[in-house]
């Protein structure tokens, strides 16, 4: 949980880094000054409405403010520098993924890539948002809620994460997809 302190300094970062007074993000919010002022000192915290108020006033979306790590506005994935790991599924290892992004505050989409699909499916749990699967090389199944999709090499899924879903490599070649995750509450790489 983010501490007021640092809620506090990242509410003043912002309202300077937009050469706004303490009067002008009040007057915008329909706060005081002085509430404003109390908050960025760390002195009290804010409650949601007023966060909400005062996120509207400086263009910022409410989860900036309170988001644990916070995150640059624009961020730069080196491919040297991609968080990697082994996906794993029924007891063995089924895939490696790449995370290409690692996300901005309050972004909703994460870029991985997905290499050395073996045989078995990757499935992952429902969940809020909404998933895009582009297929590099090699074939795939897709399976959402109760249909099957067969697709190559150039071929696009996309569907809502809520319906079940899996993902099978269909015959022996390398097979390599892009999986593209919107959702409002990802998992960081």
């Amino acid at each position: 949980m983010l501490d007021k302190a640092e809620l506090g300094r990242r509410v003043k970062r912002e309202r300077l880094a937009r050469g706004m007074t303490l009067k002008q993000v009040a007057d915008a919010s329909g706060m005081s000054p002085t509430h404003i002022s109390e908050i960025e000192r760390g002195r009290t915290s804010p409650t949601v409405g007023a966060l909400l108020r005062i996120s509207r006033a400086l263009g910022k979306p409410a989860t900036y403010f309170v988001e644990e790590d916070e995150l640059p506005s624009v961020s730069v994935v080196r491919k040297a520098d991609r968080p990697a790991r082994v996906v794993i599924g029924s007891g063995r290892e089924l895939a490696n993924a790449s995370f290409l992004t690692v996300g901005i505050p309050a972004g909703r989409l994460r870029l991985m890539e997905i290499t050395e699909i073996g045989p078995g499916r990757l499935e992952e749990p429902a969940h809020e948002g909404e998933e895009i699967i582009l297929v590099s090389s090699g074939r795939i199944r897709v399976t959402v809620g109760e249909r099957e999709y067969e697709l190559g090499e150039g071929d696009c899924i996309q569907f809502k994460a809520t319906l079940r879903h899996f993902v099978e490599r269909i015959g022996s070649e390398q097979t390599r997809v892009l999986r593209v995750t919107a959702s409002e509450g990802l998992l960081a790489p």
